[in-house]
C-alpha cells in the first residue's frame, strides 16, 4: 500500500482536485473516502483542525488545505510538472485557484450544483429560489473565465494546477441544467472543460454517486 493516503468524501471538489493531481504526477496513493459524520470526530480534528477536506498524509506529514496539497504533490514528486516556473504564468495559475476557492466553489458549487444535483440525490426539496440565483452569478464568473481563455489551458499552453482546480469546480456546474446552458454558450469554456474531462485523471476521479446523475 502507498504510503500516501488523500482523506475526504469522494465528491468534493476539492478532494477530486487533490486526486487528480496524484495521478497527473504518477503518484500511487490509497484514497480513504469519509463520510462527512467522520468530519466531527476528533480523531479527524487531529489531521485538520478546521474538519475540512481533503487531507494528505504521508507517513507521519500531514497537510491540508487545498492549494498547498496540490501544489506540495506538484513539486515533491517526479514526474510533468504542474506549475509554470515563468512568473507571470504561475501568477495566473496562483489567480485561478483563488478564483475556484472564493467564487467558482461557495457559489457554483455549494449553491447550483448543490440544489441541482446533491439535493435530489440525498432526499432534500431543491431550493428554485437558489437556483436561479447562483445561476445568475455563476454567469458572470463563466464571463471571466471564457474571456481570459486563450489557449487550451489556463495560465500556460500546458495543463497546471489552475486547470485542475477550476475545471474541479466547472465540471459540477456543468452537470446541472443551468450550468450546462452556460457553459454551452460559451465556445472557449466548452471546448477547454471537453479537454479537460477526456483526461483520464478526470475520469478516473468521477464520483460513483454522480454517475448518470448530469442533467441535459
Amino acid at each position: 500500500m502507498s504510503n500516501v493516503v488523500v482523506h475526504g468524501f469522494e465528491v468534493s471538489p476539492n478532494v477530486r482536485a487533490a486526486r487528480i493531481t496524484l495521478i497527473e504526477k504518477g503518484v500511487d496513493y490509497h484514497f480513504n473516502e469519509i463520510g462527512f459524520d467522520y468530519l466531527a470526530t476528533d480523531e479527524y480534528a487531529q489531521l485538520n483542525p478546521f474538519r475540512k477536506m481533503p487531507v494528505l498524509q504521508q507517513g507521519d506529514f500531514v497537510l491540508y488545505e487545498t492549494p498547498a496539497i496540490l501544489s506540495y504533490v506538484d513539486e515533491a514528486f517526479e514526474g510533468l510538472s504542474l506549475q509554470s516556473t515563468e512568473p507571470k504564468a504561475r501568477a495566473q495559475m496562483r489567480k485561478w485557484i483563488g478564483i475556484a476557492a472564493n467564487y467558482l466553489y461557495p457559489v457554483g458549487v455549494m449553491q447550483l450544483f448543490l440544489q441541482r444535483i446533491m439535493s435530489p440525490i440525498m432526499g432534500s426539496v431543491t431550493d428554485e429560489v437558489v437556483v436561479a440565483q447562483s445561476a445568475k452569478i455563476t454567469s458572470q464568473h463563466l464571463d471571466v473565465l471564457e474571456h481570459q481563455l486563450t489557449s487550451s489551458f489556463l495560465a500556460s499552453d500546458v495543463l497546471s494546477l489552475a486547470d485542475i482546480i477550476t475545471g474541479s469546480m466547472v465540471y459540477y456546474i456543468n452537470m446541472t441544467k443551468e450550468g450546462s446552458a452556460l457553459v454551452k454558450a460559451r465556445p472557449k469554456t466548452t471546448a477547454w472543460l471537453n479537454t479537460l474531462s477526456q483526461r483520464k485523471s478526470f475520469q478516473q476521479t468521477l464520483a460513483g454517486l454522480l454517475e448518470g446523475k448530469a442533467q441535459a
